[in-house]
């Protein structure tokens, strides 16, 4: 019997003793599963071979061009002697202007210091021997601005060129391709932005020697930061009015130069230059100063009238065609002005004045041929040129031409119709409101 009981203890040692060590092992083997990552499968995996993933490794684009690199770039760029030569050089230009603008705030620095060397290239129609001329001077130039064909620069005539080129409104510094490489940086600046750029832009209205440039940085430095240049842009235009500043190779914007800086003075509406224009309206040549004219009209209206008659009565003014120019713009203030009325019946009763001129002079009063002035929406004014010719017709009831004439022009100012110049010249020639003709004087 007790050997029974050894042989059942010993029995139940062993099984104890075989637990312990089977259950130890089976903890060791469930702490590496538990510190190997587990891969769970779904079922329709299970048979599915393991997909290789292939791994690219692609090499980084290559650093763009420094600022430097490209404005030394776009200063070698030669707009070539064909189309095809300059279409594909402009194509350059664009590029290149496009890519200072993504270097962002890090290309003023580069672009400032171009800008101090006073270098310029021209990027209108260019011959072999204009080529050679373009790497100097203080700015070398530039094409045509704004719209159509005309352009800013004046195509359609001088005049016309310097009217528009006054008329700062009407300046843009979105073109496609600019008219000059420093003009073309002023854009890109304005792109830019920032007070880096801003001042920037600032140090080259302060140091420039062009008209032009003067009235684009305006533009752009007002659309930047509105009035907080204007100070600086008028100091420019009068010390360039006053020194004009000699240009290497000056193209036909610098010919309009005075008209460009007169508009930022017109832009701001600026009187503080009218004594030193009206100085100004009749040159050592004899001829009229059309700018400092037009300047003076547009600032101080009927209030010019003193200095434009001034100027019609002196007599080293020898252009008969300036004097009528000058004629034409008193009159455009008649009922307003005794001066203007004295030149008005002066004319009038002129025997040396043939009888077409009278009636020239006397319909602008309506707006024939484009006279009237920019008043003839003016109510008052209106009134006012209406009871002048009023007062002073029954002088006229013996002239039958100068009398038909009033009365039509009174007519007009009334009813806001062109004067109808048909009756007044039997059925012939002479445009109404907004056409184009001769004038008063």
């Amino acid at each position: 019997m007790k050997t029974l009981i050894a042989i059942v203890l010993a029995l139940g040692v062993g099984f104890a003793g075989a637990y312990v060590i089977v259950t130890k092992e089976k903890n060791a083997e469930l702490a590496k599963l538990q510190q190997t990552p587990q891969v769970q499968q779904t079922p329709e995996a299970v048979d599915t071979p393991a997909q290789k993933v292939i791994v690219k490794t692609v090499a980084g684009a290559p650093a763009g061009e420094a600022p430097q690199d490209i404005l030394n770039d776009l200063l070698n760029i030669r707009l070539g002697a064909t189309s095809s030569e300059r279409n594909t050089a402009l194509r350059t230009v664009v590029f290149k202007l496009e890519s200072l603008s993504q270097c962002g705030a890090t290309a003023v620095p580069a672009i400032r210091s171009f800008i101090g060397r006073s270098v310029d290239m021209n990027y209108e129609q260019q011959d072999t021997q204009n080529q050679n001329n373009n790497n100097q001077g203080n700015g070398g130039g530039g094409n045509q601005f704004g719209n159509g064909g005309g352009g800013q620069g004046g195509f359609g005539g001088f005049r016309g060129g310097a009217r528009r080129a006054r008329n700062l409104q009407s300046l843009q510094t979105d073109w496609v391709v600019p008219p000059s490489l420093r003009l073309g940086l002023v854009s890109t600046l304005k792109e830019i932005g920032g007070t880096d750029a801003e001042q920037a832009l600032g140090d080259m209205l302060n140091s420039t020697g062009r008209g032009v440039e003067v009235a684009y940085l305006t533009v752009v430095l007002e659309d930047m930061a509105p009035t907080k240049h204007r100070a600086d842009a008028i100091k420019a235009a009068k010390d360039l009015l006053m020194n004009p500043v000699a240009i290497n190779s000056p193209d036909r914007l610098d010919d309009l130069s005075k008209s460009y800086l007169y508009g930022v003075l017109e832009f701001y509406n600026d009187t503080s230059f009218a004594p030193n224009a009206q100085q100004m309206l009749v040159g050592a040549d004899g001829r009229l100063d059309q700018d400092a004219m037009d300047y003076l009209s547009t600032v101080l209206k009927d209030q010019s009238v003193a200095a434009l008659y001034s100027a019609y009565n002196n007599s080293s003014l020898t252009n008969q065609f300036d004097k009528r120019r000058l004629g034409r713009d008193i009159l455009n203030y008649v009922g307003q002005n005794p001066q203007a009325n004295q030149l008005f019946t002066q004319t009038l009763n002129n025997p040396d004045v043939e009888d077409r001129m009278k009636i020239f002079s006397i319909a602008q009063l309506a707006g024939g041929f484009g006279g009237g002035g920019d008043n003839l929406n003016d109510a008052q004014v209106i009134s006012q040129r209406i009871a002048y010719l009023q007062s002073i017709a029954s002088q006229y009831a013996n002239n039958q031409t100068i009398s038909q004439a009033l009365a039509a022009t009174i007519k007009a100012l009334q009813s806001g119709e062109p004067v109808d110049m048909r009756s007044l010249f039997g059925g012939g020639g002479g445009r109404g409101r907004g056409g184009n003709g001769g004038n008063g004087g």
